[in-house]
């Protein structure tokens, strides 16, 4: 149970932080203990507006060709 809690509370800060724009959506998910997918998911599951760097177009894209 307390993991759970210590769990939610990373992704409540990610979050908080990456509305504020203080982090990108790469790190948020590795602060929240998520894949950017999952990220992605957690952002719009709280109506959270998500907002593509290039350098996050960049990542994917070179994720994308390594699994491809």
């Amino acid at each position: 149970m307390l993991r759970e809690l210590i769990d939610e509370g990373r992704k409540m800060k990610s979050i908080e932080l990456y509305k504020q724009g203080k982090i990108s959506l790469g790190l948020g998910a590795k602060i929240a203990g998520l894949s950017i997918s999952e990220y992605i998911d957690l952002l719009k599951e709280y109506k959270i507006q998500i907002n593509l760097d290039i350098n996050d177009a960049k990542k994917a894209l070179g994720y994308a060709r390594k699994i491809i």
